[in-house]
């Protein structure tokens, strides 16, 4: 459907309103009717230019059908291809994994593995954002370290050795947190 096609389409339904107005606001005018007959000729007039509104609006539909089935198929090849294109995209980059995995034990997989552990350690003890995290992960620790002195007392205990540290020449610091060798 060309672009003249459809403003002459426009123009003829414009046309057709302004005519319709027109008609009606003439017909008021130099009406050699009662008020009652008025109303009933302008109803007729008002029910004729919506049909013909209605069949203006049937056929542009009748129309464009075409044009939006031609629409959704275009779109639909569109995404064919599109997730044609994923997942060719996506078994490339397994392949690069799998290539990276089997050379993984090469120097530059090893340099780069340290390399984004110690820029994740450095942002985690670093950034204000995981301020509460470190004291999440300090407040696990201490109670880890709490278990694991308490178990490790209740088993000297058991096999009689009194202290845990009292024989091995070490102390608690006395923030509890790690023996320290006197």
């Amino acid at each position: 459907m060309s672009s003249d096609d459809r403003g002459s389409r426009g123009g003829r339904l414009g046309t057709a309103l302004l005519a319709t107005v027109l008609g009606v606001g003439v017909g008021l005018l130099a009406a050699p009717q009662t008020g009652v007959e008025t109303r009933r000729a302008l109803r007729k007039r008002l029910d004729a230019a919506r049909e013909g509104l209605e069949e203006e609006f049937e056929e542009l539909e009748e129309k464009s059908r075409p044009v939006r089935r031609a629409v959704r198929a275009r779109a639909e090849e569109l995404g064919r291809r599109g997730r044609k294109r994923y997942e060719e995209a996506l078994e490339a980059m397994d392949d690069e994994v799998d290539e990276v995995e089997d050379e993984g034990s090469g120097a530059l997989g090893t340099a780069l593995i340290i390399g984004a552990g110690i820029a994740a350690a450095t942002y985690f003890f670093s950034s204000e954002r995981t301020a509460t995290a470190r004291e999440r992960v300090r407040e696990a620790a201490a109670t880890v370290r709490d278990e694991a002195e308490a178990r490790w007392e209740r088993f000297q205990q058991r096999r009689g050795n009194g202290h845990p540290f009292a024989d091995r020449g070490t102390r608690t610091d006395t923030a509890g947190s790690t023996p320290t060798s006197t």
